[in-house]
């Protein structure tokens, strides 16, 4: 798997400055954020969403929601770590949802076979239950724990990045990372059978 881009902790001056005029209501600065992060934004949610259509709405919403969000705006890391955390939040829950809807509304030929309808909903209730999880096992990372591996994971910092920014030893930092995958693989142990989705979220965040 090809393995994603690092990301600076360090905010681009230039950026902080379109970010500053998009505040003020400057739209053609919010242009020149989507022209560059657009593209790459794509890249990141067809990882988990491998629909073209579908990528450019979960692209789109997160620039509509920066837009929306710009008066109350406080970016501290890098524009493309936080776009990207943004995409990749939206690109989950859409996943979520799909499941959710499926599970829903079933196809019409399994109400017509009453011998595997009871086999499709388990299994659409599994598949659901399985990005949940995901979800549920991160948000219950102890909140130090899930900050260093959400910076390191999500926003793809080094850990020596990771350690100037929230001072603490870099040690202190692959003890944590060591921990929360620790704890997201006992999490998803009793899950079996495993959607794509989740199990390139493991072996990405594992380095496998």
């Amino acid at each position: 798997m090809e393995p994603l881009p690092d990301i600076s902790a360090t905010p681009d001056p230039l950026e902080q400055s379109w970010l500053d005029a998009m505040r003020r209501g400057d739209e053609s600065a919010l242009r020149r954020i989507f022209d560059r992060h657009y593209p790459l934004l794509l890249a990141d949610v067809y990882r988990l969403v491998p629909d073209e259509s579908t990528c450019q709405d979960i692209a789109q919403d997160v620039f509509v929601e920066l837009w929306r969000k710009r008066a109350e705006l406080d970016i501290r890391i890098s524009l493309r770590g936080y776009l990207r955390r943004s995409a990749v939040n939206r690109a989950l829950n859409h996943i979520k949802t799909r499941k959710r809807l499926l599970l829903e509304s079933p196809d019409e030929s399994t109400q017509h076979a009453e011998d595997t309808s009871g086999w499709e909903i388990d299994r659409k209730t599994s598949q659901e239950n399985l990005e949940t999880a995901l979800h549920a096992a991160i948000e219950n990372l102890p909140e130090k724990c899930r900050l260093v591996f959400s910076l390191s994971r999500f926003e793809q910092l080094s850990h020596k990045q990771i350690a100037d920014q929230l001072g603490i030893s870099v040690k202190t930092i692959e003890n944590q990372i060591t921990k929360a995958i620790k704890l997201l693989r006992e999490a998803m142990t009793r899950h079996a059978d495993l959607s794509p989705a989740v199990i390139w979220l493991l072996k990405w965040w594992t380095g496998e």
